[in-house]
C-alpha cells in the first residue's frame, strides 16, 4: 500500500496503533468514535436488521458529552449512525454542536423526513462540515419494493429540499453521495441508475452495498432480493463497468466510492468464495462504538456486535472503556479471527507492518529533501491576462438587482448588532468599532490572512507573476475584519518581489475609508493597487435604478477623499476604475455617466479613458462600461442588446469584442485560480457552487495544486479533446465567450503541453 502524502504525526499514530495491537492493549486511540443516535426508524425495510425498540436511548446531553470525550480526547472523527437519525428531532442541533468542535460529519439517511424546514436547519451547519448519504436502491419500483410505497418520491424530494435549502443560504455544493443496494431486482437497472445519479441529481458518488447475511443463512426476508447463481455473469460484468467507471470517469466531483477490491469482493460475496480478511483485523483497535443504549459494542469474532458489549458509557468515560479489562478477550477473538467478512472498513494496512512504517519514514525524509534540493522540472508559464481572485469576503453590503450574492449572508453578519448597521453607512469609521465590540458576526465568509500570506508567498517562491490578483469574488472585500492589515502587507510583499502586474480591490464603495485611501494612495502609492468602483451612477436618482439603497452620498465623499489623496501624492502605480453595468435601467444613460464623471475628475486635475468590453488593465484612470453574464442564452442575448444600444449612445463602435463564431478552448483552466474564503481551490470565478475544486489552500501551495499537480494536467488534456466528464458546470458554459473572460491561444495551449507533456 502506497503510503504518499502522510506526515511524521500519521507515521507516529500508525505505530502506536501497531504497538497496541500487538500487545492487545489500548494504548492507541481509535481512528473514531461511532454513535447509534437512534435505532428507531420511519420506514420497515424488507431487509434491515438494524432496528430494534430500546427502552432507553441516548439524550441529547449524553450524546454532546460523547462529542465532548471525543473532542478532548484527539480523536480525529465522530460517526453519527442510526436507524433513522432524522426519527430525532433533537439531530440538527446534535450536529451543529460535533461540527462546531470542528468534526467532519457524515450522515446516513432514508431522506424521507428532510421535511423543508429541517432543510432550512440543516443548511446553516457548515456545508463542508457536514456531508450526508441518501439511501437509493436504484430506481422505481425496485426501491419502493423493499422500503415501501412512496418512500422512492420522498427520499428524492427529502434530498431536493436540503439542496434547494443550501442554495438559498448561499452554500456550495454539500458533499452527498447515495448508497445503494445490490440486489436480484435492481442489477439490470444499475448501470443507467449510476448515470442518473451523476447527470440529474448531481451528486459526488455512489457506494455499492451488498444485502447481508449471518454466515451462509441467507434470511427469508431477503431470499429474493438474493442474486442467484444464474445471474452472477451478469453481476460480475456490472461490477466490472462500475470499476471501469471509477478508473476512467471517476473523479472528485463524482465516482464510486468503493475501492476496486471492495467491488470485486462483491462478485465473491454473492458466490460464496469469500475467505477470511487478507489483512489484519482493528476491530477493537480502530473504531469505538457505542450503540443507542450507551453500551460499548465490537464484533465479537462472528460477526455479531451486540454479542460484543465491553461497557457502557452511562457508567464509564470513553478511555475507561478503552483502556478496561472487558474490551480484551474480544480484541483476542478479533486477532484469531477466522470468519469470512466482507467489511474491510476494519483493515488499517498502514499499521500491518513495522518494517513498512520504518520505510515510509525513510521516504518521507527523502522526498522533503529532495524537495528542497531539487529544482522543479516544471516551470510556470507567465500570462499577462491571468487573474488569481481571493475571496475575502462573500458577504454583499449593498443590494443591487443584479448582484447574485445571498442577502442572507449579509443579515447573519450583523444580527447581533444593538445599535443600527446604518450608522457604518453614515461614517466607514464606525467598522472598527462594530468589529472591535464583536457586532458583527465573523464566524464564516471571511477568507483567512494565513492563506493569503500562504498563497502570495508560493507564488513569489516559485517565481509565479499574475496579470491582476482580484481581491473579491462574490461579496464586499471591505467587510474583511483585516482589510488594512491585508493592503499593508499585500503592498510590502510586492515592493519585495512583485507577483503580479495589479492588485485589483472591486467595491460598492461604501465602506472606503480614509485609512484605505492612504495606504493605497500615499503609503504604498508605488505599488499597483486598481480600485474598481462599482458604482452604475452619477446622481442620486441614477443610484437607485440598480440599488435598493440610497447611499450616493456616502459613496462619493468616499470616493472624494481618494481623488484628494491622488491629487496631492500623485502616486505612481495606483489607478482607479470607475465601472458602470449596462443593463437594461442603464444602457440609456451612459452617456451622462461619461460627461458627469469626467467632468467630476475633472475638477480633481484628472482625466479618464473610456473603456469598453472587457476590465480595462492599461495605465491610468478608467470609465469602464461592463457587459454583465447572465448565466442563460436568453439573458445573454439581451445583454448584448442593451450593449449595443450603449456603445451607440457613447460614439464606439460595437465591434471589438470577442470572435464568437469560433468555438474557444476556456482560459480559467490555465489562468484563472480563484480561491474561496474557506481556502478551496476552484477554477474559475463562474463556479460560484464549487463544483469543481482543485485542492484546498489550507492544506497545500497553489503552485503545485494548480500547475503542476497530475489532476490539473489531466483536466487540461480533456478539455482539448472536449471532454467534459466530471467537469458537470462547463459543459454548456458560455464564459469562454464573454468580454469579462481572458483568452486562451492555440499558442500558449501548445507552449503548455511542451513543456509539461501530454
Amino acid at each position: 500500500m502506497a503510503l504518499d502524502s502522510r506526515t511524521l504525526v500519521d507515521f507516529r499514530d500508525d505505530a502506536a496503533v501497531w504497538v497496541a495491537r500487538a500487545m492487545n492493549k489500548g494504548w492507541s486511540k481509535p481512528d473514531w468514535v461511532s454513535v447509534n443516535l437512534t435505532l428507531k426508524c420511519n420506514l420497515a425495510c424488507t431487509f434491515c436488521k438494524t432496528c430494534y425498540p430500546v427502552r432507553h436511548e441516548l439524550t441529547t446531553r449524553e450524546i454532546k458529552d460523547i462529542i465532548d470525550q471525543t473532542w478532548l480526547w484527539g480523536v480525529n472523527r465522530f460517526n453519527p449512525i442510526g436507524g433513522e437519525p432524522f426519527v430525532r428531532q433533537d439531530l440538527e442541533e446534535i450536529l451543529a454542536y460535533a461540527c462546531s468542535k470542528d468534526f467532519y460529519i457524515t450522515v446516513t439517511t432514508n431522506g424521507t423526513l428532510i421535511s423543508p424546514e429541517r432543510a432550512e436547519s440543516i443548511a446553516k451547519i457548515a456545508y463542508n462540515r457536514l456531508h450526508f448519504n441518501f439511501s437509493i436502491d436504484g430506481p422505481n419500483p425496485w426501491h419502493d419494493l423493499g422500503r415501501g410505497e412512496g418512500n422512492y418520491e420522498r427520499c428524492v424530494q427529502g434530498y431536493r429540499n436540503l439542496r434547494e435549502a443550501d442554495a438559498r443560504a448561499g452554500n456550495p455544493v454539500r458533499k452527498t453521495y447515495i448508497n445503494a443496494i445490490i440486489n436480484n431486482l435492481n442489477l439490470s437497472d444499475m448501470p443507467d441508475f449510476l448515470f442518473w445519479c451523476r447527470d440529474e441529481l448531481g451528486v459526488q458518488g455512489v457506494q455499492l452495498l451488498n444485502l447481508f447475511r449471518h454466515g451462509n443463512r441467507i434470511d427469508p426476508d431477503v431470499e429474493a432480493l438474493w442474486i442467484p447463481k444464474e445471474r452472477q455473469a451478469e453481476l460480475s460484468d456490472f461490477i466490472d463497468l462500475a470499476i471501469g467507471f471509477k478508473d476512467h470517469e471517476g473523479d472528485e466531483n463524482f465516482t464510486i466510492t468503493n475501492s476496486v477490491g471492495d467491488l470485486q469482493n462483491i462478485k465473491k460475496y454473492y458466490r460464496d468464495e469469500l475467505s477470511t480478511l487478507d489483512g489484519k483485523c482493528y476491530s477493537g483497535w480502530k473504531e469505538l462504538y457505542i450503540n443507542a443504549d450507551g453500551r460499548a459494542i465490537m464484533c465479537d469474532g462472528k460477526l455479531d456486535f451486540l454479542n460484543g458489549a465491553f461497557g457502557d458509557i452511562r457508567r464509564q468515560t470513553l478511555k475507561e472503556m478503552w483502556t478496561g479489562p472487558e474490551i480484551g478477550k474480544l480484541r483476542e477473538n478479533v486477532k484469531s479471527c477466522t470468519t469470512p467478512c466482507i467489511q474491510d472498513c476494519y483493515l488499517r494496512r498502514r499499521s500491518d507492518s513495522a518494517v513498512r512504517i520504518a520505510r515510509g519514514v525513510s521516504r518521507l525524509v527523502y522526498d522533503e529533501l529532495k524537495k528542497r534540493y531539487t529544482k522543479r522540472s516544471l516551470e510556470v508559464p507567465a500570462y499577462a491576462d491571468s487573474v488569481l481572485t481571493l475571496q475575502l469576503s462573500d458577504t454583499p453590503e449593498l443590494a443591487t438587482s443584479w448582484d447574485g450574492a445571498p442577502w442572507d449572508r449579509f443579515v447573519n453578519l450583523t444580527k447581533s448588532t444593538p445599535e443600527p448597521y446604518a450608522a457604518i453607512r453614515e461614517d466607514p469609521f464606525k467598522f472598527y468599532d462594530f468589529r472591535n465590540r464583536g457586532y458583527l458576526n465573523f464566524d464564516r465568509g471571511f477568507l483567512d490572512m494565513q492563506i493569503i500570506r500562504d498563497v502570495i508567498e508560493d507564488a513569489q517562491r516559485n517565481n509565479v507573476r499574475f496579470g491582476s490578483v482580484r481581491l473579491a469574488w462574490e461579496g464586499e472585500p471591505l467587510l474583511h475584519p483585516q482589510v488594512e492589515e491585508i493592503l499593508r502587507w499585500l503592498g510590502e510583499a510586492w515592493r519585495k518581489q512583485p507577483f503580479c502586474d495589479r492588485i485589483v480591490i472591486p467595491t460598492r464603495g461604501t465602506l472606503l475609508n480614509h485609512n484605505y485611501c492612504k495606504i493605497t494612495g500615499a503609503e504604498f502609492g508605488d505599488v499597483p493597487f486598481t480600485w474598481v468602483f462599482e458604482l452604475d451612477a452619477f446622481d442620486k436618482d441614477s443610484y437607485l435604478h440598480t440599488h435598493t439603497e440610497q447611499a450616493w452620498d456616502r459613496c462619493l465623499d468616499n470616493i472624494n477623499f481618494l481623488l484628494h489623496i491622488v491629487k496631492e501624492h500623485r502616486p505612481a502605480a495606483l489607478r482607479i476604475v470607475l465601472q458602470d453595468t449596462v443593463t437594461a435601467e442603464t444602457a440609456g444613460s451612459v452617456g451622462r455617466f461619461r460627461d458627469w464623471w469626467q467632468a467630476h475628475l475633472g475638477t480633481y486635475g484628472l482625466s479618464a479613458k473610456v473603456a469598453a468590453w472587457g476590465e480595462p488593465t492599461g495605465p491610468g484612470h478608467h470609465l469602464w462600461f461592463k457587459r454583465p453574464d447572465p448565466a442563460d442564452l436568453a439573458g445573454i442575448r439581451e445583454a448584448k442588446e442593451h450593449y449595443r444600444i450603449a456603445l451607440d449612445g457613447l460614439g464606439l463602435p460595437a465591434a471589438g469584442g470577442p470572435d464568437e463564431s469560433q468555438r474557444k478552448t476556456c482560459a480559467s483552466y490555465w489562468k484563472t485560480p480563484t480561491i474561496s474564503w474557506d481556502g478551496k481551490i476552484v477554477l474559475c470565478t463562474v463556479d460560484t457552487q464549487q463544483a469543481v475544486k482543485v485542492g484546498d489552500a489550507n492544506g497545500g501551495g497553489l503552485t503545485e495544486l494548480w500547475w503542476q499537480a497530475p489532476r490539473m494536467h489531466q483536466i487540461r488534456k480533456q478539455v482539448m479533446r472536449e471532454d467534459f466528464a466530471g467537469l458537470n458546470p462547463c459543459r454548456g458554459c458560455n464564459q469562454p465567450y464573454s468580454p469579462n473572460a481572458c483568452s486562451i491561444s492555440r499558442d500558449e495551449t501548445d507552449a503548455w503541453f511542451a513543456m509539461a507533456g501530454r
